[in-house]
């Protein structure tokens, strides 16, 4: 098909079902070679189509024996072989001569692997060597680029470059050393790193001329040149590489996988060389003289009229003169070698069987016919669009509108003209419902989205494409719709003017007026406030109305920002206390909200941005919902009597002129002069409010200064007083309480101290009894002495007193708890909080590469100290609060600054913040995960492969990597030692990549199972 279709290109789809392939899976391209070949032998014979000759043995069966030489008797012993193809090693070797030299070189058996010589019946010293036997006229090479790696179980990919000649002279490996020269015919690159994946390419040389073409999946290309270049495949990351210099008809590749050689014939040795096979006597004479020499090749021309000249001076002398003097032209050499062609073209179709080309010849038809009908095709389409073009034209010349058409015209959007326009033939029907209003007429404001059109024409286009609604004559047009137009266009008129005298206005005095209490959020967004009563006025407008007039108002209220900016900057001092020296209930509400303004946030922060009380910072998406709800003047009312808010944060005073302007739009809105009592309930409520909590702030005053050490957790009793004893309380309730006393006014007051939290429901303690008396508060328990604890009885309300004590029983010192501690509670809680310490679905493990392993084994106990010393670890894995630290009792200064005495030795405080090393990386993870997740997210952030990564906690080497963090006991802040297995190979071997799925090959295809 290649060869004899008349197709451009040959889709293999077919082929591709017929073996059997998966083309989303890629394969090994020499495997497919040799079983593609074994399969079309088999298959060809069988047909008996190729009258008794074998195509495929002939073209490309080679045969070579493994001969085993004894250096004793000098006996050989034969073994023979035949093979389609090379496999050569490029291992460690630059040239292809290397690397067949290598194939045949010779083997010596000596030693424990002497050869065992049947004609001697004795162990020898002996040879072994492949050696040459017949060469095929198509030589397939295989590079073995893909090796299998014995440490990791994997193939790879060698990244070695190898040198591979145009011209290959096998000559030397030949039996009888005939001459036999092989020229470059294809090469397949194989792109990719990994011998798991990649992307292949073929050049190969086409029959009837010197130039190359690289076959790239359907994209196919012809070199510049007659000259194989592969350049742009060895620089695929685009970056250049030096190598070494090339010698001229050599090419170097390090992805170049296998390599077809084809054997010179007469014929091309004739087209290389310059010189003519056989001639006879008349023709040989002037070859000398007429043929152009620019043709022949300089090394061969030398050559060749060394060796010859004696020949043709012997054969002329005997010739008449008449036969020496007839020339022979160019044209003739040219003839010649184009019938030897063709001749070897023609035997090579009479090998292919009669049903190929019988299936090739229909194949052609079939394609002509193809042609011939698109070609048909093409010029009915051609006719049928000159005949629509012809018919657009002639409607679009009736489409303008006249005078003289009077009331006969009509309207249709002009998006569906320019669809029309510009394909006549996927124009859909005319739709102008999307443009009419809820009247069913023409809506004013899409009149600029619509086309006037002639009567005539609109008949035409609606003839052809058919429509439902049409808007035709003066009856299209809503003259409800332009009503309502005009009166918004007046009102948003009349607010531009009043909004401009309420700016100049409150740049004025307005001591002046009598004076009107509005709200800050009212008084700035009046304008869109003002906008959306316009719209419920006129419901029945359409969308796009009320976008213009929701538009018109927000440009409103954009334009007078700056002003009323400047108008707050340019008021005298006094505008702002005008209240303040009119009425003794204003200066009385001022007074409350003086005193008010420390307990609570007032409502002018909370109006400064947004009409409707919002905070600075929330949504604006919330602050627009909550503006929908909003009534103009409806924010200076307090919010349980609607009646007018004492705080006069949230509201302002305006001239009578500018309240009558605003009350125009907003009729029904609350109205509070200036002598307007605030509401006296929310006066009484803010002033209990301020009472109960200047008790609260004493309350708690009180509390700290009874409590001081208690409050700065410092000063924890680290052993058992002997006398006294120590007292336990819950942690949980203290921070509770330290939060209360670090800011009475927005914490509740804590009046009771509850420690049910640390027995259990046998009303038992269910915490371990201190070891030899030392005490260590944590974030469940803390230690209190008898004096704080007689403070807090007095201070507080508490339900259960837990006291530990020491005693000597015996001889001996003991270590007793009221009430005694449960054993089996005990062991429960402590192995549910194990549990909780590694199961945690949002944790954070920090991964440190080191470069050694011995180093992980010699630190290993230092990291298992850091790891201790840091207090998120330690935390978690001993329940250890870090911020219960032991301090000396004569210790001054901050808690988290001083020196702590602890036996004897002082030791700094130490951070709670992870302390971070050089080259660390957090991974965040899931104790649920799998140790092979944890590597591939590893792999990610240190470039280190799954199966070269050995992970350390505390220097324990975590295994099996389908096993869970939480299984592996991996909690969540631990800090893992990452050493990497770096390759011993040569830096000219790329890593080896794993494939998650086992290689099955060409298993289950037509390929094997034929």
């Amino acid at each position: 098909m290649l060869e004899l279709s008349k197709r451009r290109f040959i889709d293999p789809s077919e082929f591709i079902k017929h073996l059997g392939l998966d083309a989303g899976q890629q394969q090994d391209a020499q495997e497919f070679s040799k079983l593609f070949l074994s399969v079309l032998e088999t298959n060809l014979l069988e047909g008996g189509s190729c009258n008794g000759h074998n195509v495929i043995k002939e073209q490309f069966c080679g045969q070579y024996a493994y001969v085993t030489r004894c250096n004793n008797c000098n006996y050989a012993s034969e073994r023979m072989s035949e093979f389609y193809e090379l496999d050569l090693n490029i291992q460690g070797l630059k040239t292809l001569t290397e690397s067949l030299q290598g194939f045949l070189g010779i083997e010596r058996l000596d030693g424990d692997n002497k050869y065992m010589c049947s004609y001697c019946n004795t162990k020898q010293d002996a040879t072994r060597a492949i050696e040459l036997k017949s060469l095929p006229p198509v030589l397939n090479l295989q590079l073995l680029r893909f090796v299998f790696d014995i440490k990791t179980g994997c193939k790879k990919k060698l990244n070695s470059c190898i040198q591979f000649p145009d011209v290959l002279d096998m000559t030397e490996y030949t039996p009888n050393k005939e001459p036999t020269i092989y020229d470059l015919n294809a090469v397949l690159i194989h792109r990719g790193q990994s011998a798991y994946s990649g992307h292949y390419v073929a050049h190969i040389k086409g029959n009837d001329s010197q130039n190359w073409y690289k076959f790239n999946d359907e994209d196919i290309e012809k070199i510049k040149g007659k000259n194989l270049q592969l350049g742009s495949e060895e620089d695929l990351d685009g970056k250049k590489q030096k190598g070494s210099r090339v010698p001229k008809g050599h090419h170097s590749s390090k992805n170049a996988y296998m390599l077809v050689y084809t054997r010179r014939t007469a014929v091309e040795d004739l087209k290389n060389t310059g010189t003519e096979v056989e001639m006879s006597h008349s023709e040989i004479a002037p070859v000398t003289t007429m043929v152009d020499d620019s043709e022949i090749p300089l090394s061969i021309k030398t050559e060749a009229q060394s060796s010859k000249s004696e020949e043709l001076n012997k054969s002329t002398m005997n010739l008449p003169v008449e036969s020496r003097s007839e020339p022979i032209v160019m044209n003739d050499v040219t003839n010649l070698k184009q019938n030897n062609y063709a001749t070897l073209e023609e035997e090579a179709v009479s090998l292919i069987p009669d049903y190929v080309l019988k299936f090739v010849e229909r194949d052609n038809n079939d394609f002509e016919k193809w042609i011939v009908d698109m070609n048909e095709m093409k010029e009915n389409n051609i006719a049928k669009g000159q005949e629509k073009q012809e018919t657009v034209k002639a409607i679009y010349h009736d489409l303008p509108y006249t005078k003289s058409d009077g009331n006969n015209f009509e309207w249709i959007p002009m998006s569906w003209v320019s669809k029309w326009l510009n394909d006549p033939a996927t124009a859909p029907k005319i739709d102008v419902s999307k443009f009419v209003c809820n009247h069913g007429r023409l809506c004013p404001d899409q009149s600029l989205k619509m086309k006037c059109i002639s009567g005539r024409g609109s008949d035409q286009l609606y003839g052809i494409y058919g429509g439902e609604l049409r808007l035709q004559g003066d009856e299209s047009l809503c003259f409800s719709c332009v009503r309502q137009k005009c009166n918004i266009i007046r009102n948003k008129q009349r607010m531009v003017e009043d909004d401009k005298f309420i700016s100049s206005r409150m740049k004025t005095d307005i001591t002046t007026e009598k004076l009107y209490w509005i709200g800050k959020g009212s008084f700035r967004s009046w304008r869109r406030l003002a906008v959306e009563l316009l719209m419920e006025l006129y419901p029945n407008s359409n969308s796009s109305s009320n976008e213009s007039i929701n538009t018109s108002g927000n440009e409103l209220e954009k334009e007078s920002d700056t002003d009323k900016e400047n108008s707050n900057l340019e008021r005298s001092p006094d505008d702002n206390t005008v209240g303040n020296s009119v009425s003794d209930s204003t200066a009385n509400e001022n007074c409350i909200k003086d005193e008010h303004d420390s307990t609570r946030q007032s409502k002018s922060e909370s109006n400064i941005n947004t009409p409707n009380g919002k905070k600075n910072g929330e949504n604006t998406e919330n602050n627009d919902n909550d503006d929908e709800t909003l009534q103009f003047n409806e924010d200076l009312l307090c919010e349980s009597h609607k009646g007018l808010d004492p705080d006069s944060t949230c509201r302002k005073l305006v001239p009578e002129s500018v309240w009558l302007r605003l009350k125009h739009y907003f009729p029904n809105c609350a109205e509070f002069d200036i002598s307007s009592p605030p509401c006296q309930m929310c006066a009484a409520n803010i002033v209990e409010e301020i009472r109960t909590k200047e008790q609260s702030r004493q309350l708690a005053s009180i509390h700290k200064s009874a409590l001081l050490d208690l409050f700065h957790d410092r000063k924890r009793p680290s052993v058992i007083n002997a006398t006294a004893g120590v007292f336990v309380v819950s942690t949980d309730c203290l921070n509770a309480w330290r939060q209360y006393v670090r800011d009475p006014l927005k914490n509740e007051p804590v009046t009771y101290i509850s420690n049910a939290s640390l027995l259990c429901e046998h009303e038992k303690y269910v915490f371990p009894v201190p070891q030899s008396g030392s005490l260590k508060s944590d974030d469940k328990i803390t230690y209190v002495s008898a004096v704080e604890w007689q403070q807090i009885k007095m201070l507080f309300q508490f339900d259960k007193e837990i006291e530990i004590f020491q005693f000597i029983e015996d001889g001996k010192l003991e270590v007793k708890t009221i009430p005694s501690v449960c054993d089996d509670c005990l062991q429960r809680r402590l192995n549910m909080e194990e549990c909780e310490l590694f199961e945690y679905d949002k944790g954070i493990i920090y991964v440190r590469k080191q470069p050694k392993m011995d180093k992980i084994v010699e630190n290993s106990n230092e990291n298992s100290d850091s790891n201790m010393d840091d207090p998120e670890f330690s935390d978690k894995l001993n329940g250890v609060n870090s911020k219960k630290r032991e301090s000396d009792q004569d210790s001054k200064g901050p808690p988290e600054k001083v020196m702590k005495n602890l036996n004897g030795c002082k030791v700094v405080r130490k951070s709670q913040r992870h302390r971070r090393a050089k080259g660390e990386k957090e991974v965040n993870i899931s104790s649920k995960q799998t140790l092979k997740e944890l590597k591939l997210e590893i792999m990610r952030l240190f470039s280190v492969a799954p199966y070269d990564q050995n992970l350390y906690v505390d220097g324990r080497l975590l295994q099996d990597n389908e096993r869970s963090l939480c299984d592996l006991r991996v909690a969540s802040g631990s800090v893992i030692d990452l050493i990497a297995d770096e390759p011993q190979e040569e830096t000219s071997f790329l890593d080896v990549k794993e494939s998650g799925i086992p290689e099955s090959g060409f298993k289950g295809t037509n390929l094997l199972s034929t």
